[in-house]
């Protein structure tokens, strides 16, 4: 293809851009754990203007990112479907003269379009076996299979000679998103000593619940967690997910807090932030309790918890036991057929009491203190 062509040269680097866009439509999670590298463009280049192109959801959750200048929304579906809108779209994208574009999707093309419409004379961008998506940039940086998102999103950092120390993750909630978090808690009827266990019961994409843990096992681990350490168990999850979080409700002896369909993505942050644990599966919640600094209990089916597991220190990943998993590198090549009830087999080999087990060596810490 004649994109091919161009490829990335330092010399183009020598000046520090004035004027920097990052890509991110899609996954919240992607999001989250590209946070170590745009921090780290922001250190190396303090003087720059930093635009976000993203979703609605990842712009709320960067709403109090202290490293980006502006948040531009890009609604897939709408611009799509409508060409002229599509058109008036990259006009006003290019009048911004971006002088380096960097796209931190690894599998969609349509972002790789976006980067080369832009006119930035320095694009930077992933190339990912098959995907063919690498053409329109300036210099592609390979996305490893099996190695950590933070560690392929920090490959970037590094080509443009940014610091990449510092790898943690962050939350930035507003104080009425703390506020919220608090007010839920004590008006649960908790008592103070009773340890908070959120358990975020979905996993994955909307209709793909091929990444979930089956939700009796859920209901089954939530009363035993209850019985053994008296945890107040708080069920959460999207609009879409309320059923789901109803049904497991049901089926829990004691109360529990179902706020499924009610949060914002930075009132799920600081509620995160409050707990004691969280159990959940592949997600983008997942990487927001990561990065909330409480420990995670992450179970893991097709996903490979090398590549997606919870990022940091003091959680607990475990994996299903079959031959066949994981199966994902790019998050849709699943290896098989799901089972009539829409999960994959390869999560029906995780026993409640391997979860029960990882649970328990931190509610116990908590005890002893």
């Amino acid at each position: 293809m004649l994109l091919g062509v161009f490829r990335f040269q330092h010399a183009e680097l020598n000046r520090a851009p004035r004027r920097i866009l990052l890509i991110q439509l899609s996954a919240i999670g992607d999001t989250i754990l590209a946070v170590p590298t745009i921090r780290a463009i922001r250190r190396r280049f303090p003087e720059a203007h930093i635009t976000m192109m993203a979703s609605s959801i990842n712009l709320q959750y960067l709403q109090n990112c202290p490293y980006i200048d502006q948040h531009t929304p890009c609604h897939l579906e709408a611009l799509v479907t409508a060409p002229r809108a599509f058109i008036a779209f990259l006009r006003a994208l290019r009048r911004q003269r971006f002088d380096l574009v960097v796209d931190f999707e690894h599998w969609p093309r349509f972002s790789a379009l976006i980067a080369y419409a832009s006119g930035a004379p320095c694009r930077i961008g992933f190339r990912a076996a098959r995907q063919h998506r690498h053409y329109p940039f300036t210099h592609a940086v390979p996305h490893v299979p099996g190695q950590h998102e933070v560690v392929n999103f920090l490959q970037i950092a590094k080509l443009l000679a940014c610091p990449t120390e510092e790898t943690h993750l962050e939350i930035w909630p507003g104080q009425e998103d703390w506020a919220w978090a608090q007010a839920l808690l004590s008006k649960s009827g908790r008592d103070i000593a009773q340890p908070i266990v959120v358990i975020h019961p979905e996993a994955g994409r909307r209709n793909e619940p091929r990444r979930r843990w089956p939700h009796q096992r859920y209901a089954e681990l939530a009363n035993a967690l209850a019985t053994a350490y008296d945890a107040h168990i708080v069920l959460t999850g999207a609009p879409s997910e309320v059923d789901l979080c109803e049904r497991i409700a049901t089926a829990i002896q004691p109360p529990c807090t179902v706020v499924a369909g009610e949060t914002t993505i930075n009132q799920l942050a600081a509620l995160f932030g409050r707990a004691d644990l969280i159990v959940c599966g592949n997600c983008g919640p997942m990487h927001l309790a990561a990065a909330s600094g409480t420990p995670v209990v992450a179970l893991h089916g097709p996903t490979n918890p090398a590549q997606w597991g919870p990022w940091g220190e003091n959680h607990t990943v475990i994996a299903a036991d079959v031959p066949c998993s994981p199966c994902l590198n790019l998050g849709f090549e699943y290896g098989c057929k799901a089972l009539p009830d829409g999960l994959s087999p390869c999560l029906y080999t995780i026993p409640v009491r391997e979860a029960l087990k990882a649970c328990e060596r931190y509610l116990t810490k908590i005890r002893s203190t």
